[in-house]
């Protein structure tokens, strides 16, 4: 019998699990692939689970508290709003996720949205496709985007790629706002720190958003963030929609408190059709397609595997994202190793 057994939660059950058995060719791990189709059916498959690892939702309360032999949970993706990463550090759970797998995709996406509302090319390729108007005044004025201000509200591996590209590739003044970023970071990327997000709405010409949704960041950008944005300024979001409060923005794009927006994710997804965001001219939009590409799709399941197999080892994960379980960990006598190797991410 396999000394450690590994939990696969997603779509299917017949992934021949290429990345996850060469990540753990070196460990005694079985690999054990459920598709759960209800939270009751989450919380079986995850019983006596060494390592969890999720394509999809299922990172409830119930379903984390079940899984009383795990020692870590790694998500696919990126984003890790889906679990219940409090409960997973009482239970002395490491969560992880898929950190940078796709941080060039999400800053291309950015990029692509700041260029084309800078250029207008989604407006004037509809106006010319809808009615053949030639009419260029309602796309003008053009501001050099060299001459431009950009702020970066969360300056972690997404954050920082925008700026490498933005900043340094078109030389835009870059603002950042990230109140955990270690300070020779930001001189690494020669940007500069604000430390009130509402300086820099109001001296930024695009602002873009690439942080975690959690308890701390849930509606951080809000009427008040609007407030204090130039009438010209362009926002874009290419993380979660719950980050941005959506009734706040809307109502500031119909008041003309900001100039347009670029929206890869929405509170909702799918996006409802009636809503307001898909009727603005103003607006460009995409499916939540940011981090997505065919490069992302393998790192996906190698940076995941990765974690996973770190944590089997004894070690601590480059990516776990809850190093406050680290207090839990030293009453889990059924972690491997010797007593205290696995003691947070600068042990």
């Amino acid at each position: 019998m396999a000394k450690q057994r590994v939990v696969i939660l997603g779509p299917n059950t017949d992934d021949p699990l290429h990345h996850e058995r060469a990540e753990m060719a070196d460990l005694d791990v079985e690999f054990i692939q459920e598709s759960p189709q209800s939270e009751g059916e989450a919380i079986e498959a995850v019983r006596g689970a060494d390592a969890i690892m999720m394509r999809g939702g299922w990172g409830t309360e119930q379903v984390i508290r079940a899984a009383d032999q795990a020692k870590v949970l790694a998500v696919y993706s990126h984003g890790f709003n889906h679990i219940d990463v409090d409960a997973a550090t009482d239970m002395g759970i490491i969560v992880t996720n898929g950190a940078g797998m796709c941080a060039e995709e999400v800053s291309n996406q950015a990029v692509t949205m700041a260029l084309a509302l800078n250029r207008q090319v989604v407006q004037t390729t509809n106006q010319l496709r809808d009615s053949g108007n030639w009419d260029r005044s309602a796309f003008l004025p053009i501001e050099p985007i060299d001459e431009q201000t950009l702020g970066i509200v969360g300056f972690g591996n997404i954050g920082r790629q925008v700026a490498r590209k933005l900043g340094q590739g078109w030389r835009m003044e870059t603002l950042v706002y990230d109140p955990y970023v270690a300070p020779w970071i930001i001189r690494e990327y020669n940007v500069e720190q604000v430390f009130e997000i509402n300086e820099l709405c109001a001296r930024s010409d695009y602002i873009i958003v690439v942080v975690p949704l959690n308890t701390e960041t849930f509606h951080m950008i809000g009427a008040e963030q609007f407030d204090h944005m130039k009438k010209t300024a362009y926002y874009i979001n290419v993380c979660r929609g719950s980050v941005t409060d959506e009734p706040a923005m809307i109502e500031a794009l119909k008041a003309g408190k900001i100039r347009g927006a670029g929206l890869d994710v929405f509170e909702q997804e799918p996006v409802d059709p009636q809503n307001p965001l898909l009727q603005m001219n103003n607006v460009i939009t995409a499916m939540h397609l940011a981090g997505a590409s065919t490069r992302s799709a393998w790192l996906a399941p190698q940076r995941a595997s990765q974690q996973v197999a770190a944590v089997l080892r004894g070690e601590w994960p480059s990516a776990g994202q809850n190093p406050e379980v680290t207090a839990k960990l030293e009453a889990k006598s059924r972690m491997p190793g010797s007593a205290g190797k696995i003691n947070g991410p600068t042990g």
